[in-house]
Order: structure tokens, then C-alpha cells, then sequence
């Protein structure tokens, strides 16, 4: 039997070609309802934390408003590829990734270093960045070799030596190392905060001034008008903005 593959630039042609009806099909209902037809599956890729925080908030209630959409939320992932069709919408941190999407932004993320008592004691104080070189570092930033980190201060990025780096991008594992005290972690001060009030966590070289991370919501320029997408979009940013 004659057995057939496509070339790679078949791949990329067969999911541009899937795109294009995508967007066929989201002008044909809109057309079809007047423009008013929020229906069909809206998908949503949002990070850990950053995405169920705001998600928790604000889903419920466009799901009542919008009740014949499906909405599917997949978290976890921070770089779905929205040309290949993996999502509609997604929730991104910083703009990387970017250029070629519309990013719309949703809110800034102050950050913070913090460590629990117990980790901090036997330790070295962290008076100066290069105190860091005698401690474990806990972050979600991929960049940097295994015993080097990039801090992103308001004026410039550090590059920091440090004795060993535990990289997740899941903000909560993170926040559960430094409870057991593993090391210092670089968290969002609205998931720290809580711990440092109740004792459990203690700042790390306060001085340092952070640079907050960028919380944008991304979707293709192409499909800016599929109605599914407006609404979410819309509704996203006018409730992100009362709420802020």
C-alpha cells in the first residue's frame, strides 16, 4: 500500500489553513447573528496563580452572562501557541513572546524576596546582592544558569551568583518551598503577603526595588472581532479596571 506524509511545509500550511476557517467561521456567525452571537468554545491558557487569581474572580459571572459559550481553562501553560491553534485567549507574563499578538494589559504584579525565620537564622544575612552567593534561591524566572539568577529591579537586572537556583512556574510550589524553608523565593506580594502578616515569612533585602511583573492578555490581531473573544476581552479589562 502507498503510505503518504506531509512535508514540514505542508504542517504549516495545513495549520494556517485551519486558522484561516476558524476566523471563516467566527465572521460567518457573527454575520449570521447580527453580531451580537456569543456562542461556540471560548479556550483559555492562563499561568499558575497569576491566572486562577484573576480567573476565580471574574469567570462565574461572565459564564451567567454568556451562557451559551463553553469555556475551557487550561492552566499551567505560560507560552501556548495561539498561531497553531492551541488557544484563543491567553493570560502571559511580560511581553515576551508578544510582537506578533495583541497584548492587552491587564495589571502589575508587585514582587518581593522573602525567606521564613528558621531558613534565615543559620544563614548569612543578605545585607547586599552579593550575599545571595551562600543561599538557595526559589524563583519562576527561566533565565540563568544553575547558581546564577536575573533580578529586575526598577532601575536594571541584576545578574546575581547564588549558591543553587530552584526554578517552577508555579508560583504556589514556590510559596510551599519557602514555607519549608528551602531557600529564598521571589513571589508576587499578594500571595507572600499573607505569610509575612502571620509571621511565617520574613522580607528579603527590602531595599531592593523590584520591578513589578506585567500581566497582559493575549489573542491574534486576526480574530479581534470573533465575538466570543471581544466579549471576554472586553469584559476582562472593564472588570480588571473597576476592580483596580
Amino acid at each position: 500500500s502507498t503510505r503518504f506524509a506531509l512535508t514540514e511545509e505542508g504542517r504549516e500550511f495545513l495549520v494556517a489553513a485551519q486558522h484561516v476557517l476558524t476566523i471563516l467561521d467566527d465572521v460567518m456567525l457573527n454575520l449570521s447573528s447580527g453580531g451580537n452571537a456569543v456562542t461556540g468554545r471560548l479556550r483559555i491558557v492562563v499561568p499558575h496563580y497569576y491566572g486562577r487569581a484573576l480567573l476565580m474572580s471574574h469567570l462565574p459571572a461572565f459564564m451567567t452572562a454568556y451562557p451559551q459559550l463553553e469555556v475551557v481553562v487550561e492552566t499551567g501553560n505560560d507560552r501556548a501557541d495561539l498561531f497553531r491553534d492551541e488557544a484563543d485567549v491567553a493570560i502571559r507574563r511580560g511581553r515576551d513572546g508578544c510582537d506578533e499578538l495583541v497584548a492587552r494589559h491587564l495589571k502589575d504584579e508587585a514582587l518581593m524576596l522573602c525567606a521564613t525565620p528558621d531558613y534565615l537564622a543559620p544563614h548569612p544575612a543578605v545585607e547586599s546582592l552579593q550575599d545571595f552567593s551562600r543561599h538557595v534561591f526559589l524563583t519562576t524566572g527561566a533565565d540563568g544558569r544553575k547558581r546564577e539568577v536575573n533580578l529586575a529591579a526598577v532601575d536594571k537586572t541584576h545578574r546575581v551568583r547564588v549558591q543553587s537556583a530552584f526554578r517552577s512556574d508555579d508560583m504556589e510550589l514556590i510559596l510551599q518551598l519557602a514555607l519549608s524553608s528551602r531557600g529564598i523565593a521571589l513571589l508576587p506580594v499578594s500571595l507572600a503577603q499573607p505569610q509575612v502578616d502571620r509571621g511565617l515569612l520574613l522580607p528579603v533585602l527590602p531595599q531592593l526595588k523590584l520591578k513589578p511583573q506585567e500581566i497582559n492578555l493575549v489573542y491574534l490581531p486576526a480574530r479581534r472581532n470573533s465575538p466570543k473573544i471581544k466579549t471576554f476581552v472586553d469584559y476582562v479589562l472593564s472588570t480588571v479596571s473597576y476592580t483596580h
